[in-house]
């Protein structure tokens, strides 16, 4: 079934006349209630998300008017992800995909119901009913266009391209709050080190040893995880890739490396691992798929005829007009749309369209199904998918976090997901 997901939209400022035109796209009119729409409800999934991290975002958009303004940034984003979505609508019936009349109702159902429960915000907003159809579409024909635009991506991949090692590593920093420790303390992480070191080599079993126990009972400033990497690794300092190469499988290296910032204890686990090795090929394909859906957005930008009116132009995202995804009220029997504010400002009854969701209401998967492609408050679709667990270096499992190897997470698209705050509107 279809399923779109909605919350509520509130927002704040002068009305806006939503009949005249903000972008022709192609000889294409777009209106400004329909643009507005778009815009607003980034800009309000962009405050809920910063306020499901505990964050203020009142103060973040600025005057609206200054070219350092994030307001001023954030609009010229989603500007050209809305043309890019006008595009894939322009181009669908290049790649056989249309709407059927099902659709078509549902997307209207949904229209007509988050239009009934925001009122205020609608006609703050200058949208109608249609404009909401419009957006519902846009994101339809998106979601959908995924898989013929990148059917013609080369998905051969070898072995030698994509082939991973991996090894296990504890170390400890040799600085402290960006400032290098002091000799004394420095002798001192080397003694632990190699406390650590001599512990795993007299274990029952050092290539299969768990590394953590051992470190962080000697130090808790002890990093320790598992990582894999390619030829093009850049994570992992050279003095590791270089006592790594000397080793064979399940051997640890015999004495503590010291790089620039650490001391390491490395083992080699895998110099060949399989399953790492598929995961990057899957990696790389999806890397090229989303090169290819860039690609052909791109060219056809640069092939349109693309206007912005001074209507548009007008229209400010500023700390003056803010609008706030609301959480719904799951105390109603019935799930209907009411509900309540998640800010202390005043605000409008309803309900809004999630970016993420089209008329098939899916959310993206990892491996960046079209169905699921899902558009990010301020980035474009070109980055629908990440591959689940790689980054572009490697993939580190750590028990301790560490910025520079963490990996990327599954449907965090080149580069953008979209927050869904979501109760279903419509089935």
């Amino acid at each position: 079934s279809l399923a779109l997901a909605c919350a509520g939209l509130a927002g704040c400022g002068d009305k806006v006349d939503g009949t005249k035109t903000a972008l022709v796209i192609n000889d294409e009119e777009i209106n400004v209630g329909t643009a507005n729409f778009y815009l607003r409800h980034q800009q309000a999934e962009t405050e809920s998300m910063m306020e499901s991290y505990g964050m203020s975002s009142g103060s973040m958009w600025g005057t609206g008017t200054s070219e350092d303004d994030y307001g001023i940034q954030f609009k010229e984003s989603t500007t050209d992800t809305f043309i890019e979505l006008v595009l894939q609508r322009q181009h669908a019936e290049d790649y056989g995909v249309s709407l059927t009349e099902e659709d078509q109702q549902k997307i209207q159902e949904a229209a007509q119901s988050f239009a009934d429960s925001n009122p205020e915000a609608m006609e703050r907003i200058g949208a109608t009913v249609d404009d909401i159809v419009q957006v519902l579409e846009l994101y339809t024909y998106q979601n959908r266009m995924w898989d013929p635009m990148v059917e013609d991506t080369d998905r051969e991949v070898t072995d030698e391209e994509a082939a991973q090692t991996t090894i296990t590593y504890a170390r400890i920093p040799l600085t402290e709050d960006d400032e290098a420790v002091s000799d004394e303390e420095k002798a001192a992480r080397l003694e632990d080190a190699e406390a650590v070191l001599s512990q795993i080599q007299a274990s029952e079993d050092p290539s299969t040893v768990e590394f953590n126990d051992i470190a962080e009972e000697q130090n808790e400033d002890f990093v320790e995880g598992s990582y894999s990497y390619g030829s093009d690794d850049t994570v992992m300092p050279d003095e590791v890739h270089e006592a790594v190469d000397t080793l064979t499988d399940g051997q640890v290296y015999g004495s503590v490396l010291e790089t620039d910032e650490y001391y390491y204890i490395v083992r080699l686990d895998q110099a060949f691992d399989q399953e790492a090795t598929e995961s990057k090929k899957q990696s790389i394909i999806l890397e090229r798929e989303n090169d290819n859906y860039s690609n052909k957005l791109q060219e056809w930008k640069d092939a349109s005829s693309i206007e912005e009116t001074s209507a548009w132009k007008s229209i400010l995202v500023s700390d003056k007009d803010l609008y706030l995804i609301k959480a719904a009220d799951t105390t109603s029997s019935d799930s209907s749309t009411d509900s309540t504010s998640t800010s202390g400002s005043s605000s409008t009854e309803g309900a809004s369209t999630s970016s993420s969701s089209s008329a098939e209401g899916t959310s993206t998967s990892s491996s960046s199904s079209a169905e699921g492609a899902s558009t990010s408050s301020s980035s474009s679709a070109e980055g629908a998918g990440t591959s689940s667990s790689e980054g572009a270096e490697g993939t580190s499992t750590s028990s301790s976090s560490s910025a520079e190897e963490t990996s990327t997470t599954s449907s965090s698209s080149a580069e953008e997901t979209s927050t869904t705050s979501s109760s279903s509107a419509a089935e």
